[in-house]
């Protein structure tokens, strides 16, 4: 079977349109916090021995949420690449939870470097939210839908 430019054939036989640059733009967004938190909770397994002012129990809950919050922003991912409707409710709250963490990094008491990294956190988040409700996007996740 013949592909074409704009569709590739599943292996059912029904044809699916190619993905448009929002769905990438809001699929790569995802998949870059899903790395970041999953490298951070790697090095914070890597110092997990490593003396600080909080306990074991702290260190390894901390550990365990930031790994699963990684995990399932992987699955989140994946599911809105899948065209999964149910994904727009939940990459907003991520979205907005890590703009509310971010803002108050950004303020004139940090550093630079550290503010420069909570604008382009807080910069990505609101790119992520803008990009989730373009028509594009909305279309993408209708399909599944209609398809339920």
């Amino acid at each position: 079977m013949s592909e074409s430019p704009v569709s590739r054939a599943h292996d059912d036989g029904a044809v699916a349109p190619r993905k448009s640059p929002a769905v990438w733009l809001v699929s790569l967004v995802l998949l870059v916090e899903a790395v970041a938190a999953l490298g951070i909770a790697l090095v914070w397994g890597l110092q997990l021995m490593a003396p600080g002012p909080v306990g074991m129990a702290g260190r390894l809950f901390l550990l365990a949420l930031v790994a699963g919050a990684g995990i399932a922003q992987l699955w989140v991912a994946l599911s809105f690449w899948r065209g999964y409707a149910w994904t727009r409710a939940a990459i907003v709250v991520w979205q907005i939870f890590q703009i509310i963490l971010a803002i108050p990094v950004t303020s004139p008491d940090g550093t630079n470097a550290t503010r420069a990294v909570a604008w382009a956190v807080v910069a990505v988040a609101a790119l992520g939210i803008i990009a989730l409700f373009s028509p594009a996007v909305r279309q993408h996740l209708a399909a599944t839908e209609a398809r339920s």
